[in-house]
């Protein structure tokens, strides 16, 4: 399938996932949680779109032609978009490194809406289109902002890198 940006797709696993004797609602809650969804969602969104080569690097997930593209995905829990090297206990965001990081690598995401597996929505976006709409310098968006985000994602949206300047 060609890939396009600022266009949403929807896949359905229903009846796809299964694991020995387990009961597969127990499966759909628990790919509901990133950790457990992450490296399956990848391998397949990678077999899906043309040219989409899952490389699993420092900073991003995948290579698009001449692009680099990070994966994060709406959990309940909402959507961080730093580096996961800032995410946990004891780390802090640093907002103007994940700006740094999204200007310098030309970052484009591939936002993944998890919250209702087995049925699962993604859409890649410029990373720009993230630092346009979060009002949080922690780089995260609650669920309820998140899917408000996701759901308003357009075709032929377009982002200005002049905008984003750093302070030293």
């Amino acid at each position: 399938m060609k890939l396009r940006l600022n266009h949403p797709y929807e896949f359905d696993f229903t009846g796809t996932i299964s694991f020995g004797n387990l009961n597969p609602e127990f499966l759909y809650d628990m790919f509901r949680d990133g950790r457990f969804c992450c490296e399956p969602l990848s391998r397949h969104l990678e077999q899906t779109f043309d040219d989409l080569v899952f490389v699993d690097q420092k900073g991003y997930d995948f290579t698009w032609h001449d692009r680099k593209i990070e994966k994060k995905q709406i959990t309940n829990n909402g959507l961080k978009f730093c580096p996961s090297s800032m995410i946990g206990a004891g780390r802090k965001v640093d907002h103007d490194q994940v700006v740094s990081h999204i200007l310098d690598n030309h970052l484009l995401y591939v936002l993944a809406d998890i919250t209702e597996f087995p049925k699962v929505r993604v859409a890649f976006i410029e990373g720009l289109q993230l630092l346009d709409h979060c009002s949080s310098k922690n780089c995260s968006f609650s669920k309820t902002n998140a899917l408000k985000f996701f759901n308003a994602i357009k075709p032929q949206q377009k982002y200005s890198r002049q905008r984003y300047s750093l302070h030293a």
